[in-house]
């Protein structure tokens, strides 16, 4: 870096910079940390571009994240928890928005060539948002990718048709679960492969199973199959790791700030409609780090909200709510239930996706329980 270089940097971080340091400091709501490392910024050549490329590459995209997130008490208590610190850079050679974010144990890293891609600022400012934002990962079983079946228990044929049945039936009644592909093996030497539908039950001819088989290359229509279940030799269950998991076009998992929104949204709509100071909120031992958590939280949120909102707008539901519901929590266990105590109605999910409530199961649990 030669001296063109190092005076342009300085008169950036002596001129430029206090400014930007203090519309951070704005967007947050708090001081914000930023260390900046300006001499892997300041490349060679291109000291006429620092003031224009700088704000746009690093600055303007955090700024705008900032902005968004924090635009409500919760989102600023998110950030103020869990922002440390920010650090810009250009040291790995990153010239996208994709490629530039990093956020751990606080530290949110900014690295990225300072030049390149310069008007890409939305790019980036998706990112270091959706970074500050993050959803956690998923933690399948490396070890064992048979354990989400075998976590059913089913032993034997009769029961593994009884679980893909159940699959189905919650599939049919709203929850968006995966139904697996299998192949019933018969004693004639035949194979059929398809999606369980239904267990059809008939006095004289005894159980079938109704067999759907989707439309596959070159063949133009779908298929339906009935099976009877006594020439049923065994049964393949395919693709087992995802055995009872989400569709691929489930709503998406949502992040705890996103997962709080919700749930703030609902109370001030269960306010405005019961006229009393009903709160509601997570329940007391939900700590919800984990995507199934946050993902079977998010799904009995938007229930919760079908359910509870039409229970409100009725004359007998809504005189249930105000005289008797201080607090609405909501929580994650090994099985769906619903129970009221002490003011508080607690709503909790079951964090397989079979194990949700549906809206209908949901309105009759706490119909049930007020």
């Amino acid at each position: 870096m030669g001296i063109a270089e190092r005076k342009a940097a300085s008169e950036f971080e002596e001129t430029i910079f206090p400014k930007l340091k203090k519309e951070i400091d704005d967007a947050a709501h708090f001081d914000v940390p930023v260390e900046v490392d300006w001499n892997t910024l300041a490349v060679e050549g291109y000291e006429h571009l620092y003031g224009e490329a700088w704000p746009k590459v690093y600055f303007t995209p955090l700024i705008g994240a900032l902005e968004a997130l924090a635009v409500d008490n919760l989102g600023r208590e998110m950030l103020r928890s869990t922002l440390k610190r920010v650090v810009i850079r250009n040291t790995t050679g990153a010239s996208s928005g994709s490629r530039m974010v990093r956020f751990q144990d606080g530290v949110l890293t900014l690295d990225h060539e300072p030049v390149s891609n310069v008007d890409d600022v939305q790019e980036r400012q998706e990112a270091i948002q959706n970074a500050l934002e993050a959803v956690p990962e998923e933690h399948g079983s490396v070890e064992d990718p048979l354990a989400a079946f075998l976590s059913w228990k089913a032993h034997g044929v009769d029961a593994v048709l009884a679980v893909l049945q159940k699959l189905a039936w919650r599939q049919q009644a709203g929850i968006p679960v995966l139904l697996p592909r299998m192949t019933l093996l018969l004693r004639s030497g035949r194979g059929v492969t398809g999606i369980l539908r239904e267990i059809l039950e008939d006095r004289r001819e005894g159980r079938a199973v109704l067999v759907y088989v989707p439309r596959e290359s070159g063949i133009p229509y779908d298929d339906v199959v009935l099976v009877p279940v006594g020439t049923i030799e065994a049964i393949s269950v395919h693709d087992a790791p995802a055995f009872g998991s989400l569709r691929r076009d489930a709503p998406p998992t949502p992040s705890q700030l996103q997962l709080r929104r919700r749930l703030a949204s609902l109370e001030v709509q269960l306010r405005g409609l019961l006229e009393t100071s009903v709160s509601v909120e997570l329940a007391l031992d939900v700590v919800a780090t984990s995507a199934q958590d946050l993902r079977a939280l998010g799904f009995l949120a938007d229930r919760a909200r079908e359910v509870l909102e039409a229970l409100a707008k009725e004359k007998i539901g809504r005189a249930a709510l105000r005289e008797g519901v201080q607090r609405i929590r909501l929580g994650v266990g090994e099985d769906s239930k619903v129970s009221f105590a002490d003011r508080t109605l607690e709503l909790i999910s079951g964090r397989r996706p079979v194990d949700w409530c549906t809206r209908s199961e949901l309105e009759q649990a706490v119909q049930s329980a007020l």
